[in-house]
């Protein structure tokens, strides 16, 4: 069974951390807002500065194991991203046994109205 964190960072610059070696780090786009100003209100318009801000995107995704999934998550914990805001997303799989799933929908549907329809091939094809 695996696990998948995934931590999205946003920030004014780039953050280089120590990652681990089964690390990806993904660029986002990045995001750029344009501000003029009018240097003097009264005489000269056309007088202007202009100003910018990027804000930089990236995903980090580390794939592990259910078992180092706490020293994963501590150590994520323990970096300091100091400027930036970040968001950790886990996915996990699990995997099914087929023969249970198969009995448990049988069950279910010699109990419902549906098996005396004879829908019965169609809800466990």
């Amino acid at each position: 069974m695996t696990t998948r964190i995934c931590v999205a960072i946003r920030s004014f610059e780039k953050h280089p951390l120590g990652l681990p070696a089964c690390t990806r780090r993904v660029r986002l786009p990045d995001k750029r807002v344009l501000y003029t100003v009018l240097r003097s209100p009264h005489v000269d318009k056309k007088s202007r500065e202009q100003f910018h801000m990027i804000t930089k995107k990236q995903l980090l995704v580390i794939d592990t194991k259910a078992n180092e999934l706490q020293k994963k998550f501590f150590w994520l914990k323990r970096q300091r991203i100091l400027g930036a805001q970040y968001e950790i997303i886990f996915n996990s799989k699990t995997r099914l046994d087929k023969g249970k799933l198969q009995a448990l929908l049988n069950k279910e549907t010699e109990t419902s109205p549906a098996a005396d329809l004879g829908l019965k091939s169609i809800i466990s094809s």
